[in-house]
């Protein structure tokens, strides 16, 4: 089965507006496929009738990678119109035939996007039918961006200019600078200033109830931790008397919850919750924590046991710098983590560390360095698609 990933696109204000699908081949040695006709026909055939479309991407909008070949020679386009973007490949011949099919599909009502866009006589004529432009910022220097988006938005107003490739903070704030409307990458996921001496107040009272709540099984001391908070004991009570849960009769008090769902269970949805409360961070960050979270849990083999526990708490705990907008070292320092979680999220080391880099470059499309993980966990796709399905109803439960 092909490997695929996504990676969100966000707009200026951090919400989402739709996710790039990323594969890899079966049996492949890179992430690079020659064939793009191939290529683009397997993601399209995966997505709609394997993996499925709405598993991947649900309610979002998929941006789909085609090639020329593939859209001259499928005819019909498989696909709904207003669930995809179509990102035509760089480098693609520009001629009338490509030009009267992407007329086409525009008539039809898709949105084309041009990927990796470079500015030449040939892919100007591609501007007519494109909405959006997709521009890799590692591509370009200050003032060649600068210019190019000078250009477009001088002669083409109506574009959607997205940065591709935004890693970090101070590239997204750059790229605000020069006017871009939308954002590709995992900068969200980093903390924006690197010199700290002390944490921030941003995110840190919930990223210490989450060490908290990791560093104990018993249940007095979850009592304690939980009911000191009175939004977090309301949400524990909504969630244990939810439809999701079914429990034969009705919870009223944090303690009843524990002796009910088990200490594994309150402490992991407690950790949620006191995540989800971190203020100013994009929602995406929350969906990139419990995906990596659950994937590591699922691919431990530890099922819900104290050792998967400590596999999903440590996915979570991956994103502790941005939530605390500092670097991952000062974190570490000033907030009582486990060792094994100190070594897996400083130096990726132990099983935990392992498995937890192999987890997040599979989520980043970076199917090279998570190759090992692909090799021996032959599920891993079907796993990242159950973890993204578990992430949707646990965001929906957090609500």
């Amino acid at each position: 089965m092909v490997a695929v990933a996504r990676q969100p696109i966000l707009d200026r204000s951090g919400s989402l507006l739709g996710y790039e699908l990323l594969f890899r081949e079966p049996n492949s040695e890179t992430a690079e496929v020659l064939d793009d006709r191939e290529a683009t026909s397997t993601v399209i055939l995966d997505a709609l009738f394997d993996v499925g479309l709405f598993d991947l991407v649900g309610e979002s909008v998929a941006y789909v990678n085609v090639s020329r070949d593939f859209l001259l020679s499928v005819r019909p386009l498989p696909l709904p119109p207003r669930r995809v973007v179509l990102e035509l490949l760089e480098d693609q011949p520009v001629d009338d035939a490509l030009l009267g099919v992407l007329e086409d599909l525009v008539a039809e009502g898709f949105t084309i996007a041009l990927d990796d866009f470079r500015l030449t006589a040939a892919t100007e004529r591609l501007l007519r039918y494109a909405s959006i432009v997709k521009v890799d910022v590692l591509e370009h220097t200050d003032r060649s961006l600068e210019d190019l988006v000078s250009h477009l938005r001088a002669d083409y107003p109506g574009l959607t200019l997205l940065a591709e490739k935004v890693e970090t903070r101070a590239e997204w704030v750059r790229c605000c600078v020069l006017g871009f409307d939308a954002f590709q990458g995992y900068f969200f996921a980093r903390p924006s200033r690197l010199q700290r001496s002390r944490l921030p107040t941003q995110g840190f009272a919930s990223l210490s109830t989450m060490v908290e709540l990791s560093a104990t099984e018993d249940f007095d001391e979850l009592n304690r931790i939980i009911t000191r908070d009175a939004g977090l004991s309301m949400r524990l009570l909504r969630y244990a008397n939810s439809a999701y849960v079914s429990l034969p009769r009705r919870v009223g008090s944090v303690q009843e919850g524990l002796a009910w769902l088990g200490a594994v269970t309150v402490r992991r949805f407690a950790m949620m919750v006191a995540l989800a409360s971190v203020h100013d961070v994009p929602n995406e960050l929350l969906v990139t924590a419990l995906v990596r979270a659950r994937m590591c849990q699922l691919l431990s083999g530890a099922g819900d046991s104290t050792a998967g526990d400590s596999y999903f708490t440590v996915g979570l705990f991956s994103v502790a710098d941005a939530l605390a907008d500092a670097p991952m070292q000062l974190v570490i320092e000033q907030l009582p983590f486990r060792y094994d979680v100190v070594d897996a999220l400083l130096y990726g080391s132990g099983a935990l560390g392992e498995l937890l880099g192999g987890v997040i470059a599979y989520q980043r499309g970076d199917f090279d360095a998570a190759s090992q993980l692909i090799a021996s966990h032959r599920s891993v796709e079907h796993i990242y698609r159950e973890a993204i399905s578990w992430t949707d109803h646990s965001i929906a439960e957090l609500a």
